[in-house]
């Protein structure tokens, strides 16, 4: 989808940022999942820290708002389709 640029106007400049990050062993799992590489070859291929940002949010509240559904959904399909592997809470 798309849309001119014109059409958009000038964009609101966010109050916050939420920044979501991974720890070092999930990005490798899903690395490992979904690259078939081995845990060792994923681990080698990662900066030398222990968490990844995954995500910039930016936002107007000043607390964190809730995971959108569709976010949830796709953690939900396991970490070989990009999902954290994370069952859905019913």
């Amino acid at each position: 989808r798309w849309f001119p640029a014109e059409d958009v106007g000038e964009p609101p400049e966010a109050k916050m940022l939420d920044i979501i990050l991974y720890s070092r062993e999930q990005i490798v799992e899903e690395r490992v999942a979904q690259d078939g590489v081995s845990r060792e070859e994923a681990d080698a291929s990662l900066p030398d820290c222990p968490w990844g940002i995954i995500s910039i949010k930016a936002q107007d509240e000043p607390f964190e708002t809730p995971m959108q559904p569709i976010t949830a959904m796709r953690n939900a399909l396991g970490k070989a389709e990009g999902g954290s592997g994370v069952p859905l809470d019913h």
